[in-house]
């Protein structure tokens, strides 16, 4: 997720200033000796150590969670939790005041979750996902979403016409063009721009033809 090259006088002081510049700590990182230096002759010709330097996940679970929890330090009493599976961090909060959180239909939610991405990618040399969310929201939205996509593809094939659905997130957006590939006579695509983006919903006699975004 992230490596860097460090030298100093030896091992001990270059592992030392990565600590320190980076906010490490023991566990958060593996190392690799590029070179052990060399002291030289009556401290004449004397070469530093140079150390290759790979964080792992447990860095940038931690560093996500102190973020997170300082920029809600004003919601009061919040909870963070980070999870993570390969590049995808996973963050769950849970607080009292939930709904405030969240946000209406989770706008609130969804500006926590493009703050967090910036950070941490800022942070890495790869790109990482993250996906926020408060007291199950996602999944009791992805609960409504299915009766609104029925719905919707109802109509569609009914009228053998488009249906065009109210403006979505992206995380939302999936879930539609997902539920839409189990009909194979209409098919999903998205038009518009953030934050206005829709999904159409078009009846298609000819099979399936979906775009996801």
């Amino acid at each position: 997720m992230k490596k860097i090259k460090i030298s100093a006088p030896t091992v001990e002081e270059a592992l030392q200033r990565a600590k320190e510049r980076f906010d490490l700590r023991e566990g958060e990182y593996e190392y690799t000796i590029v070179d052990k230096g060399s002291k030289g002759i009556f401290g004449l010709f004397a070469k530093n150590a140079e150390v290759e330097i790979v964080f792992n996940a447990k860095y940038f679970v931690r560093k996500l969670e102190e973020f997170l929890s300082n920029v809600l330090n004003v919601c009061g009493d919040v909870l963070v939790k980070v999870s993570c599976s390969g590049r995808r961090f996973l963050v769950e909060l849970d607080g009292e005041d939930l709904g405030r959180l969240i946000g209406k239909h989770g706008k609130t939610l969804a500006a926590l979750q493009h703050v967090a991405m910036i950070y941490l990618n800022r942070m890495s040399d790869t790109k990482l996902s993250v996906s926020v969310d408060a007291g199950e929201y996602k999944k009791r939205r992805k609960k409504n979403l299915e009766v609104i996509v029925k719905q919707a593809i109802q109509r569609a094939k009914l009228t053998k016409a488009k249906v065009m659905l109210d403006p979505m997130f992206a995380f939302e957006r999936r879930i539609v063009h997902e539920l839409v590939k189990q009909h194979k006579d209409v098919k999903s695509y998205s038009v518009g721009v953030e934050p206005y983006r829709k999904v159409v919903i078009e009846y298609n006699a000819n099979g399936r033809n979906e775009e996801e975004n």
